[in-house]
């Protein structure tokens, strides 16, 4: 099977975006989960947000992550992937601005963009579980 450049270079994007949320979360879950909520929580301590809600959200933050970002290294579900990535994304932000972390919240627009690319180019989609599993059997 020969994949064109384009679809090279989206499959390439979305790996390399799949593996740095991975690595997010299963590296926060390998340190422990309730030492990252804690630490999180305790930064956001001077935010207008309530404190009960930004530790549960740090709870689940290292799970969303991995999940997250192994869906998009194997290519599974992508599409619905990069929609939670993008609204994952704007949750960190709005908890990013409301502590005034400017430089991190442009950081996270990186991301953004990044899952934008990658779901506005969506037919560009190779090297990925879904193209498997949307295709007939190949018998």
């Amino acid at each position: 099977m020969r994949v064109n450049d384009k679809s090279l270079a989206y499959a390439l994007l979305r790996i390399a975006l799949g593996v740095n949320f991975a690595g997010h979360g299963l590296i926060r879950i390998y340190n422990g989960v309730a030492f990252f909520a804690a630490m999180t929580a305790e930064h956001l301590a001077k935010s207008p947000l309530p404190h009960a809600f930004t530790l549960a959200f740090s709870y689940a933050m290292p799970f969303l992550e991995a999940i997250l970002g192994l869906t998009l290294t194997l290519g599974v579900f992508t599409r619905i992937s990069l929609v939670c990535g993008a609204v994952f994304m704007m949750a960190l932000t709005i908890g990013i601005t409301a502590n005034q972390q400017w430089d991190v919240a442009s950081q996270q627009l990186l991301y953004s963009v990044v899952f934008f690319l990658l779901l506005y180019l969506i037919e560009n989609n190779a090297l990925a579980l879904d193209d498997y599993l949307r295709t007939p059997s190949r018998v």
